[in-house]
């Protein structure tokens, strides 16, 4: 028997999660469905923070929408009673003419964010939990901190459901068909049509839609948390003390990381991860690998590294490391969601918005067309 729904919402991550909570408050009949149960170890969506912050270095083009993002993360935050962020200041590092600084310092400027640009024995003064080299500099933004990603899309999903949505879990979606009237999901235990898809799948999207041989490369990302051996320093890496920092130590190379929350610092590579299946993922890290880490914190972070723990999540890169947020090029009633490429989950409090509302025709006030899904760089149509 198949069931049928206005609007269903394929992947219940950070953005499936966002967008099932705005798509049940307009009324209509909406289903969420994930092949896990979420929040989970699986995709791209756990591991107890991520960083939020305005002086984007990626590009200006996504501050507008980081500015619409924080309100939103208030709102869910009031609305389930949790804490879902943390405000600790954020710091990008590195030497004057890296990524990280100038185009920190572009998005800065550009929409008027304020900032501090630090020298080295600046930040040497101000936050003793960094070791910079002569030539680093650091510039520092206020309203930068920590979402709780397994917080957040709890309250997504608890509010949705409370305000009338359904979802399915542990059900694994074996074949879209699309049509121009409806979309049918073949899944592993049953139908569903709707007038309506949004496939919000993260590293699942280019196996679900295999004619359109998206270009997605699916990498693995580990993550560490180390304790301080010396009790003395301990405080230096508390929240109070210590901001959410991406540090390019290399050109091109970047790592990042957080205060400690209670289980030690945790700290990660930026695009950094060998190329896998997202079924192949493993939540195990080798010797070698925590070593490395482990050897990053002793000399940027002054640390005598404890290693506590470890989870690896995933990384899905377009080509470009700009999102995809746009409807199917050939079958508009499905709508592509991969706001990707490591640094998506900030936004997700506003992409659920933007999905619900491109799904119901309401007018979106801001400019997608840096995330179409025909642009160059993702999509080459099959002559």
């Amino acid at each position: 028997m198949t069931r049928t729904f206005d609007i269903i919402v394929l992947g219940l991550g950070a953005n499936g999660s966002s967008t099932l909570y705005h798509l049940a408050r307009t009324g209509k009949k909406v289903l969420g469905i994930d092949r896990f149960q979420p929040p989970h170890t699986h995709g791209s969506s756990h591991g107890e923070s991520r960083i939020i912050r305005q002086a984007y270095y990626e590009d200006p083009i996504y501050v507008p929408l980081l500015k619409a993002a924080y309100p939103l993360w208030a709102d869910i935050e009031k609305a389930s009673g949790k804490k879902l962020f943390q405000k600790t200041g954020g710091l990008m590092l590195g030497i004057e003419d890296t990524a990280v600084i100038k185009g920190s310092r572009l998005s800065a400027e550009t929409h008027h964010i304020p900032y501090e640009y630090l020298s080295s024995s600046d930040l040497q003064k101000r936050f003793p939990a960094f070791l910079p080299q002569p030539d680093t500099v650091g510039l520092l933004e206020n309203e930068a901190g920590i979402l709780f990603p397994e917080a957040c899309i709890t309250a997504f999903l608890t509010q949705a459901v409370h305000n009338g949505a359904h979802m399915i879990c542990n059900e694994s979606v074996l074949h879209i068909t699309p049509g121009n009237d409806n979309v049918e999901l073949t899944t592993s235990t049953g139908k569903y049509t709707a007038g309506q898809l949004i496939l919000s799948a993260g590293a699942w999207t280019g196996q679900l839609l295999p004619e359109l041989q998206l270009p997605l490369s699916v990498k693995r990302q580990p993550l560490y948390w180390f304790k301080e051996g010396d009790p003395s320093r301990a405080t230096r890496y508390l929240p109070a003390n210590m901001p959410v920092y991406i540090w390019e130590y290399l050109p091109g190379r970047m790592f990042y990381g957080f205060p400690d929350l209670g289980n030690g610092i945790k700290i990660a590579w930026h695009h950094r991860g060998e190329t896998i299946q997202p079924d192949e993922l493993k939540q195990f890290t080798s010797s070698e690998e925590i070593r490395e880490m482990q050897q990053i914190a002793e000399k940027y972070l002054g640390m005598a590294p404890i290693y506590n723990t470890s989870l690896v999540c995933m990384y899905t890169n377009t080509p470009d490391e700009h999102f995809i947020i746009d409807r199917h090029p050939v079958f508009k009633n499905i709508i592509i969601a991969s706001p990707c490429s490591g640094h998506g989950f900030k936004f997700s409090s506003l992409t659920g918005k933007i999905l619900s509302d491109m799904a119901t025709d309401k007018k979106i006030p801001f400019d997608l067309s840096p995330f179409s899904i025909t642009r160059p760089a993702i999509y080459q149509p099959i002559t």
